[in-house]
């Protein structure tokens, strides 16, 4: 049961005439694929997203962290956290609208958006392509939080280091 302090903000998160239009949007959307296929088009939904970013600062995680959370705070879209890990970085991000639009049913595929946003945003700035973004685990604080890490990829062995 969620709290009145998050159902309060919950309610102030998504405008109202919008909410009926994205709830049959994503139970219509739900209906047509499988969570894999949902993810893949939301993912690139978040890559397409991204476009509308300023320019953002890469030369350090701060100032990084700094103009992609001006751009949320602008759009009410929550802020995120840069965390720096000895193998990975992690992007988490908090208060999104996405279950609130989406709805919670749609957590299983809904945060495939931010993904997306923040892979373009990376790509953006140059990442090295043997440099992933994925979401690690479920939503977290009754969807109020999602975490994506950034980290190297195993190399997948050829053929001829296969035994």
């Amino acid at each position: 049961m969620l709290n009145k302090n998050v159902q309060y903000y919950e309610s102030q998160q998504c405008a109202i005439q919008w909410k009926a239009f994205l709830a049959a949007f994503s139970a219509e959307f739900a209906s047509k694929g499988d969570v894999p296929d949902l993810r893949a088009f939301m993912y690139q939904m978040g890559r397409t997203m991204a476009a509308a970013f300023p320019a953002l600062d890469g030369t350090s995680l701060q100032a990084l962290e700094d103009g992609i959370n001006s751009y949320w705070s602008q759009t009410n879209w929550g802020w995120m956290e840069l965390i720096e890990q000895p193998e990975s970085l992690i992007v988490e991000h908090h208060a999104s609208p996405v279950k609130v639009a989406f709805g919670a049913d749609a957590l299983t595929w809904s945060p495939a958006l931010l993904e997306g946003v923040y892979a373009q945003l990376f790509d953006n700035l140059g990442m090295d392509k043997s440099l992933c973004l994925t979401q690690r685990g479920d939503a977290l604080e009754d969807g109020q939080l999602f975490v994506y890490e950034l980290k190297k990829q195993p190399d997948e062995p050829t053929y001829f280091t296969r035994r």
